[in-house]
């Protein structure tokens, strides 16, 4: 019997808390519908009045998974959407799960391998960053991340940033963390093919928790 293919898993952690965070997050979800795939944004970033793009088909989940809710919940929110979500061009194919990062971490447990943060680089942005990639390494172990910066302004001040970030992780904890580029006109045009290489197939159902 024909098996429906699984989406793609996109997580992505907001390091900030405000407008900025959503914008970057919903120019991954474009830029994956510009590049031929059907993106639904599993929003758990707080309600919002401006509705999303056109492009991609977004679903506010903050209800729907509250605080507390683990991979499992995760996992079956997913499976119970698939099918019944479309963008007008068919049922989505990646599923982008965007929350602050240690909520994301409690959901993504065992089905991700790697997380996606969107952080700042200036005032203590790096600092935010640095405290939650330890948060999510104590909760559950996480070791691969990927940044994309919000505020760069250069590409090499971005580079610099990243590198600063990247050094401290992994000398304290080995925490591996990949430069995803910055979200403005310096990298719009490769933000599509990194958002494509950033996609993970849910790598396993995770295991009931041990009471």
């Amino acid at each position: 019997m024909f098996q429906p293919k699984q989406p793609s898993l996109l997580p992505l952690g907001c390091t900030v808390g405000d407008a900025s965070g959503r914008a970057g997050v919903e120019a991954i979800a474009g830029a994956l519908a510009r590049a031929g795939r059907r993106p639904l944004l599993v929003d758990l970033l707080g309600r919002t009045n401006r509705p999303p793009p056109s492009s991609f088909a977004r679903i506010d989940a903050d209800a729907l998974l509250p605080e507390g809710a683990q991979a499992r919940d995760f996992a079956r929110f997913v499976e119970s959407l698939e099918g019944s979500v479309s963008d007008g061009r068919g049922a989505f194919d990646v599923a982008l799960v965007a929350a602050d990062p240690l909520r994301l971490a409690d959901l993504t447990a065992g089905l991700a391998e790697r997380i996606v943060l969107v952080a700042r680089t200036r005032g203590d942005g790096l600092a935010r960053t640095y405290s939650q990639i330890k948060a999510m390494h104590l909760a559950h172990g996480f070791r691969a991340y990927c940044t994309v910066f919000l505020d760069a302004g250069s590409r090499a001040a971005a580079l610099a940033s990243h590198r600063r970030l990247a050094d401290t992780a992994a000398r304290f904890f080995g925490a591996a963390i990949e430069f995803g580029g910055t979200h403005d006109a310096v990298d719009a045009e490769r933000l599509a093919d990194d958002a494509l290489r950033w996609l993970q197939p849910i790598a396993a159902r995770p295991r009931a928790q041990a009471h």
